[in-house]
């Protein structure tokens, strides 16, 4: 599969992967860490692309302990609806509510950036504990997903 470049990060097949970035790859979601020790997570260009348009989310309320594999928001999305399941156990310190507010595609859009979906207080930082992956395994990981799946990425237009 050939990768091409999309500013520093490896797009495989549209997919955007930035390689700074911790992933529960099967989950489809990142995980970035913060350097007052919150970690802030999304859905995966991938998993945008395959959710569709969102129409709607429901957080679950800042100060809510949640466990790993649980879900910190509900997604309704034109292709489908489900839980947003954060692969680490954590507190609940933000959600994106005004974000998704003002644009319900922020997520379609930027996965990566303005469409983050929550911050956590985690109980442990232990990534590689939990199954996430970083860097080159990550992209490693999802060329052989995006591929299995036969996902080819697109973002919602402005």
């Amino acid at each position: 599969m050939q990768l091409s470049g999309l500013g520093d990060a490896p797009v495989i097949r549209g997919c955007e992967i930035p390689t700074d970035l911790w992933y529960d790859v099967p989950r489809d979601v990142w995980l970035r860490p913060e350097d007052d020790g919150t970690v802030v997570l999304g859905m995966t260009d991938p998993a945008q692309t395959r959710a569709g348009k969102v129409l709607h989310i429901q957080f679950k309320k800042v100060g809510r302990h949640i466990e790993a594999g649980q879900s910190a928001a509900t997604i309704e999305s034109a292709k489908w609806a489900g839980p947003f399941p954060t692969p680490i156990a954590g507190t609940v310190v933000a959600v994106n509510a005004d974000g998704f507010g003002a644009d319900t595609l922020i997520a379609n859009r930027d996965p990566y950036g303005g469409g983050w979906m929550v911050r956590l207080e985690p109980d442990t930082w232990e990534p590689e504990a939990v199954g996430l992956v970083t860097g080159v395994l990550a992209v490693e990981q999802y060329e052989e997903r995006i591929e299995q799946l036969g996902v080819s990425c697109l973002r919602c237009a402005d």
